[in-house]
Formats: C-alpha cells, sequence, structure tokens
C-alpha cells in the first residue's frame, strides 16, 4: 500500500472516529459516569486476549508509520505523549489510559492492548476496521511512549 494512499485511510479513519466519538459523547454522561461500566473503572481483557503474543517485531519504519497514526487518530484523547491528557480525554469517564504510567503498562500484555484497541468500550471506540498488522504495530509504538517518558535526560555535552 503506497504511503498516500495509506495517509488517506488514515484521514477517513480518523474522521470516523471523530464522529464515533461525538455520537459517544452524547450516549455517555461525562460527568458522573453513571454506568456501572463506566464508573468502576476496571476493563479486563479475557485470558486468551491477555495471553494472545505480539506476531509484528518492532522496526523504524512500523514505529514510525504508527507513531503518525497516533497522532492522528489516539492524541486528541490519549495526548501527544499517551499520558491520557488529550483535548478530548479531559471531559471523558473514564479517563483514557495513561500510557507513560509504567506500572500500568508493566502489568498491561501486548495481547490486551491489542485486544482493548480492537473491541474499544464506552467512550473508546473499536479500531477493529484497522489491519491487524497496525493495530499490533500501534503495540509495539504505545510500548516506545513508557520508555520515553521514563527516559533519563540527556547530560549536557558540555562540561564547564
Amino acid at each position: 500500500m503506497s504511503l498516500s494512499r495509506r495517509r488517506r485511510n488514515t484521514l477517513v479513519l480518523g474522521l470516523a472516529m471523530a464522529i464515533r466519538l461525538s455520537v459517544t459523547l452524547l450516549a455517555v454522561k461525562t460527568t458522573d459516569g453513571s454506568s456501572a461500566d463506566q464508573q468502576d473503572g476496571v476493563w479486563i481483557a479475557p485470558p486468551a486476549a491477555r495471553t494472545a503474543k505480539n506476531p509484528v517485531r518492532p522496526t523504524q519504519q512500523g514505529l514510525k508509520e504508527a507513531g503518525e497514526l497516533f497522532e492522528q487518530v489516539c492524541s486528541s484523547c490519549h495526548g501527544p505523549k499517551g499520558a491520557g491528557d488529550g483535548t478530548l480525554g479531559k471531559v471523558l469517564t473514564p479517563k483514557p489510559a495513561n500510557f507513560t504510567d509504567a506500572k500500568r503498562m508493566n502489568r498491561a500484555t501486548d495481547g490486551e492492548l491489542f485486544w482493548k484497541m480492537t473491541n474499544g468500550r464506552g467512550p473508546m471506540p473499536s479500531w477493529q476496521q484497522l489491519p491487524e498488522t497496525q493495530r499490533w504495530e500501534l503495540v509495539n509504538y504505545i510500548r516506545t511512549l513508557t520508555r520515553r517518558a521514563h527516559a533519563p535526560e540527556k547530560a549536557d555535552s558540555e562540561t564547564k
């Protein structure tokens, strides 16, 4: 698939996500979390999903493309760095996942992240319309957000 075609598909998916999110925001109470599903905040993937292995090895190209996709369709809720602080995410209940939270991300398996992305829940849309490989590449990219958030600051190369 050519890059321009892939970008066009991504833009179409982004528009579909914006429409779906708008409809979801109208249907979900975002201030008081009235449904039990929204109140408990616990979202557990089935055991088979949790143990699913990521068949896609991270590559520079795959991470780059997944980063562009994340920016286009995920960052409005999850934030540009994945901290769950996106513009739309600030008004959602439950709040979007914070992919920079090392404790949370160390507990989450790749299969669980893939399953949640595929199925969605509440204001989180289902992304099953994305090709399976793209969803696994997004899982690989999401893993980089945790590492980036906790990477030590680069020391100043100039010494005094």
